[in-house]
């Protein structure tokens, strides 16, 4: 599961000031039942909630907006349903005359270049996910079945490496315009290290100042401490019990011990569970051990997943959600997260799960060289 920040940062943008900037916004939409709704352009609060800098009502399925901001910035096309409730949304960059409309319920803006190169993105990125959809409904219809699920999962993989391609070529090519670091806000979650990282070598000045990429510079600075190869870092926090505990009580143990950072709200996290089990069952003997890092708020939600999936393994936390000591320790922005420590307490593997994790672990206690 994504961490949040990352989702939220994705409708921020923290362009400098450029003044005033016009805007003209002429759509068709072709679903009759809009007629009569209002939309309007607000600024990108998380929540949506922010006051309507304009507005308009859809007549016949055209409508029209016009006027002036006080800077060129991102902001959020949103027409509402009849409560007042944002119902179709799409962000865009204020650069004069823009083109506005709907297709498969979904916005399209064009008619400036950074909008242009957005859409684009966009359009690829609905191509990419065709498959998944399609299997993701099928599997919902039929949630057992093997093929199903095998399907799913290596059609998502593929989606996986194919986004990630997308992304990093529409930033780079984009890194000295806004949409550059518009972009990077709403992927950083998607992206390795080193892909970011190639990716802040191409930017400027302007590219710099942005609060985002700084504190993702700082994120990938802290990465490098806990990177493959570097010995762990310790921290203090709660047990379930209510004691406070260090990380290091559990490891260089003289064992191999799996970190897992996740949280009883974390959907991922919950269906990964049952795999680690698997795996605790199957090498604890040999000298494989897991401790669980919660980023959950409420110590009874914790405590209850706890007893409900009957995890045998210590359990720490702060409660403090993606706010915790571990996240900016471990500098990762989506759980499920795992570290897997050696003996000697060096990192020799992250993010595995799933078959990969045990086919690590089979490496390591079957007595072949771990890669």
């Amino acid at each position: 599961m994504k961490h949040p920040a990352f989702f939220i940062a994705c409708f921020l943008a923290f362009v400098s000031c450029t003044g005033k900037s016009t805007y003209d916004l002429r759509g068709k939409i072709s679903d009759p039942s809009l007629n009569g709704r209002q939309i309007c352009i607000m600024g990108q609060s998380p929540d949506y909630t922010s006051a309507a800098i304009d507005s308009a009502i859809i007549e016949d399925g055209q409508f029209k907006l016009k006027g002036n901001v006080d800077s060129a910035d991102w902001y959020m096309l949103v027409i509402k349903d009849p409560q007042g409730n944002p119902m179709i949304m799409k962000d865009f960059y204020v650069e004069g005359k823009l083109t506005v409309d709907l297709t498969d319920k979904q916005l399209r803006i064009t008619g400036g270049s950074v909008n242009d190169s957005y859409q684009a993105f966009e359009d690829q990125y609905v191509k990419l996910t065709k498959d998944v959809v399609k299997l993701n409904n099928q599997l919902r219809a039929d949630p057992n079945n093997p093929v199903l699920q095998k399907s799913f999962s290596e059609a998502y993989q593929q989606f996986e490496a194919k986004f990630r391609e997308l992304a990093i070529k529409t930033i780079k090519s984009n890194i000295k315009n806004p949409l550059g670091v518009h972009l990077l806000k709403s992927t950083a979650a998607s992206l390795q290290d080193a892909d970011i990282e190639s990716i802040l070598l191409l930017g400027d000045k302007t590219f710099y100042k942005d609060p985002f990429v700084q504190a993702l510079q700082k994120q990938l600075n802290q990465a490098k401490k806990v990177a493959i190869g570097q010995p762990y870092v310790d921290m203090a926090m709660f047990s379930a019990q209510g004691d406070t505990v260090t990380l290091s009580n559990y490891v260089t143990n003289g064992k191999y011990v799996l970190i897992d950072f996740w949280a009883s709200w974390c959907g991922p996290c919950m269906k990964e569970l049952p795999n680690l089990l698997a795996c605790y069952a199957k090498f604890h003997k040999q000298g494989f051990d897991v401790v669980g890092v919660s980023l959950d708020e409420q110590a009874a939600d914790w405590k209850k997943a706890i007893q409900q999936h009957k995890l045998p393994w210590p359990q720490l936390s702060d409660l403090a959600g993606w706010k915790s000591t571990a996240v900016a320790l471990y500098a990762f922005s989506s759980i499920p997260h795992t570290v897997l420590v050696d003996p000697n307490g060096i990192i020799i593997a992250n993010d595995l799960r799933g078959p990969a994790l045990e086919e690590k672990l089979s490496e390591i206690f079957s007595g072949k060289k771990s890669r």
